[in-house]
């Protein structure tokens, strides 16, 4: 995804994979956290981003709030 002063390519990691958006640096991050055990395929390590984004807020965890 983006830092926070950056644009967003898109808003789910999950539908980019899905329809074929991701640049394959992109598709090497999802493969690294397969490749590691983070998760059994592209598809789950896309889910899991995706959920990632949604617990940690960017400018709640940079602050501290």
């Amino acid at each position: 995804m983006a830092l926070p002063h950056e644009k967003k390519e898109f808003d789910s990691w999950h539908r980019a994979l899905k329809e074929n958006k991701l640049k394959p640096e992109q598709l090497a991050v999802l493969q690294k956290m397969v490749d590691e055990g983070e998760a059994d395929n592209l598809v789950r390590a896309a889910q899991l981003l995706d959920w990632q984004e949604t617990v940690i807020d960017p400018d709640e965890h940079m602050y501290g709030h």
